[in-house]
C-alpha cells in the first residue's frame, strides 16, 4: 500500500459535539492556552486597523465549516493585525476558484481540487494561482446503503439508484473518476445529485439504494440513518485502492474505524483525500508565516474541535501536488518539518 500504511480517521465524538454546539465557552481541559478562548464566531468584529480576511469553507454545520470556524478563531486571536471570518461556500472546488481569483484570502480545499486548479484541468476551465499552508482533516468517500439491500462491493452498484452529492461537488467528481477501476461508468447506474443530508433521507425512504457522501467521518448524513436502520458501508479491495493511489497520487487508502457508525463494528477500507488550507501565491510572505505559526502552535486546540482533526499534524505535506507558499515553507524549514 502506498506509503506503507493506510490512513486512519480517529473518533473523538466529544470533540465533534463541542463544535456542533458551538455557543458556550471552551472547557478548560481542552484549552490551547490563554490566547484562544470561547467558541469561534462566524463573523468577527475587527480591531481598528486590522486586515480582514475571509476563509471559505462549505455549508453550515458541515466538517469544512466547523474546521474553518476553529481556524478563524485561532488566527483572529493569535496573528497580530488580522481578523479572519469563516464564510459559507460550496466546498473544495469553489473554494479553490474563490481563493485563486482573490475573492477570498483563505480557503479549505484538497489535493485533488488544488492540483487540478493549478493545472486548469477539469472541472476547472482555467488555472488558478493558489498555494498551500498546511494539511487539515482527511475526507473519505463512503458508499452506504441499508443492510437489507445486500450491497457489499463496488460492482453491486450496477443498476442501482445512487446519490453522489451535489453536481460539481468534490464527492461527485471523485465518484466518477474512480468507477473505471471496477470496470464501471456513470451509465451503469441511475445517478442523482442531491445534498448528502437529502441523500440520507432518500435512502431511509427507499427512494435511492445508495448514498455516497464524501467527508471526514463521522458524517451526520450516515449517522442519522444508522440510528434507526441497519446500514452497510462498502469496504473496498486493498489491491484496487493501491492501483488508484499509484495512478492518482492525491488519493490514499483510508480506514474508517469500527464503531464509527452504529452497528458497524469492523474497520472499513475506503478511499480518501487530504484536505488542505490554501491562499493565493501573492499573499505577503510574512503574513503566511505568521498564519502557519499560529496554526502550528494551537494544534492541541484544533484537535479538540472535531473528530476529524484528532490526528492533524504538519508532517508529510505533499509539496509536489500543491506547493507550499514561501511563508509557510519557511516555517516548515525552521521547524524541521518533513515534506512529501
Amino acid at each position: 500500500m502506498k506509503n506503507g500504511k493506510l490512513r486512519a480517521c480517529s473518533i473523538l465524538l466529544a470533540g465533534s459535539m463541542l463544535f456542533l454546539t458551538a455557543c458556550g465557552d471552551k472547557p478548560a481541559a481542552q484549552s490551547a492556552g490563554p490566547e484562544v478562548s470561547g467558541a469561534p464566531s462566524q463573523v468577527a468584529a475587527p480591531a481598528p486597523g486590522d486586515q480582514v480576511f475571509s476563509l471559505v469553507t462549505a455549508s453550515l454545520g458541515g466538517t469544512y465549516y466547523i474546521v474553518g470556524s476553529g481556524l478563524a478563531e485561532v488566527l483572529s486571536q493569535n496573528v497580530d493585525g488580522l481578523t479572519v471570518n469563516n464564510v459559507v461556500s460550496q466546498g473544495s472546488t469553489a473554494n479553490a476558484i474563490k481563493v485563486g481569483t482573490g475573492e477570498s484570502e483563505l480557503g479549505i480545499t484538497n489535493y485533488y481540487s488544488g492540483l487540478r486548479a493549478l493545472e486548469g484541468t477539469e472541472p476547472f476551465d482555467q488555472s488558478y494561482d493558489i498555494m498551500g499552508i498546511c494539511t487539515l482533516q482527511y475526507s473519505i468517500i463512503q458508499f452506504n446503503s441499508l443492510a437489507n439491500q445486500n450491497i457489499t462491493k463496488m460492482t453491486d452498484l450496477k443498476g442501482k439508484r445512487v446519490s453522489i452529492g451535489p453536481a460539481g461537488g468534490g464527492g461527485a467528481l471523485i465518484f466518477e473518476e474512480i468507477l473505471p477501476y471496477w470496470d464501471m461508468n456513470m451509465d451503469d447506474m441511475n445517478v442523482s445529485y442531491m445534498s448528502y443530508a437529502d441523500g440520507g433521507e432518500a435512502l431511509t425512504d427507499g427512494r435511492i439504494d445508495v448514498n455516497v457522501p464524501h467527508g471526514a467521518p463521522p458524517l451526520e448524513a450516515i449517522s442519522t440513518v444508522a440510528v434507526t436502520n441497519p446500514i452497510n458501508i462498502i469496504s473496498m479491495d486493498p489491491e484496487v485502492l493501491e492501483k488508484i493511489s499509484e495512478d492518482l497520487p492525491y488519493y490514499d487508502a483510508a480506514v474508517i474505524p469500527g464503531g464509527t457508525y452504529a452497528g458497524l463494528d469492523e474497520d472499513i477500507t475506503s478511499l480518501g483525500v487530504q484536505d488542505i488550507l490554501v491562499c493565493r501565491s501573492d499573499m505577503d510572505e510574512e503574513t503566511v508565516y505568521q498564519i502557519t505559526k499560529a496554526i502550528y502552535e494551537h494544534l492541541e486546540y484544533l484537535h479538540s474541535i472535531h473528530a476529524s482533526l484528532a490526528g492533524m499534524d504538519f508532517e508529510g505535506y505533499k509539496d509536489s501536488l500543491v506547493p507550499l507558499h514561501p511563508g509557510a515553507k519557511r516555517f516548515y524549514e525552521e521547524k524541521g518539518l518533513k515534506l512529501d
